[in-house]
């Protein structure tokens, strides 16, 4: 294994891993340091138990997934929960995903650009399927949701909900998410759920739609300040090694201050 460990040259020894996010920063670090090749290759041996084991390959794509989704809306502040369902075809994965993939490019279209993340999930009866999305800056319209037998405006847990009435496949309903960052842990904990072995694959392999252009957060190999500044809890395990969480204030102190 080499023993550099510059970023910037071609091959490094990884030793860690922070990922940024608006308020807090976590760190990974890894059982065992790996070398890293300027291809982005990673040369880290992941053991035959995983290579020759399907059942863990699954678990750890799920794991990587779900995290992929905790990622996109931590950045991205989406602004609506959806869901859509469908009255016709509901047990056709396929048609079901291209009359969901015709409404988005429809709306596109007619009310301009928007962002969205989208989850599939079956019914209880594991054939019919419905989506989940969270989106963002959607700019066509919206109702009051009413219900058919009192008349009233429809509010769930003290939030209103709405529909989209471009929307002619099934039913649709939609939640205004609150601003505040707790309130998109709470989404992105709830979608990252519906993410299973069971959950429909797409055309490039994911388990979930993702608009072009969606953030990510920035992620930095070996940063200088671990092991300079205290962990706010002790880490917790994940695959080949554990994670650290920091607040985003105590890096930009660690800065001010070197």
């Amino acid at each position: 294994m080499s023993n550099i460990t510059n970023p910037n040259a071609e091959n490094y020894v990884v030793t860690s891993i922070a990922t940024y996010y608006p308020q807090i920063v976590t760190l990974y670090v890894p059982n065992r340091a790996y070398d890293k090749i300027f291809t982005g290759r990673d040369t880290r041996d992941k053991g035959l138990s995983i290579r020759h084991n399907p059942e863990k390959t699954v678990q750890r794509s799920l794991r990587r997934t779900k995290k992929k989704i905790k990622d996109y809306v931590r950045i991205n502040k989406f602004d609506l929960f959806t869901t859509f369902t469908f009255k016709d075809d509901r047990e056709n994965v396929e048609k079901s995903k291209q009359k969901m993939s015709d409404w988005l490019k429809n709306q596109q279209k007619r009310t301009g650009k928007f962002e969205y993340l989208i989850v599939p999930e079956f019914h209880k009866d594991k054939k019919a399927i419905h989506f989940h999305a969270l989106i963002k800056n959607y700019g066509g319209k919206l109702e009051t949701a009413i219900n058919p037998l009192t008349k009233r405006s429809v509010v769930q847990k003290g939030k209103q909900i709405y529909t989209f009435p471009s929307y002619k496949s099934g039913f649709s309903n939609a939640v205004k998410i609150d601003t505040d960052n707790d309130s998109h842990t709470k989404v992105a904990l709830y979608l990252s759920k519906y993410i299973t072995k069971d959950t429909p694959v797409f055309s490039n392999k994911n388990r979930y739609w993702a608009s072009f252009g969606l953030l990510l957060p920035e992620t930095e190999d070996n940063p200088e300040w671990y092991g300079k500044i205290k962990p706010l809890n002790q880490p917790y395990g994940i695959d080949y090694g554990v994670i650290y969480t920091f607040s985003a204030q105590q890096i930009k102190d660690y800065y001010a201050e070197s």
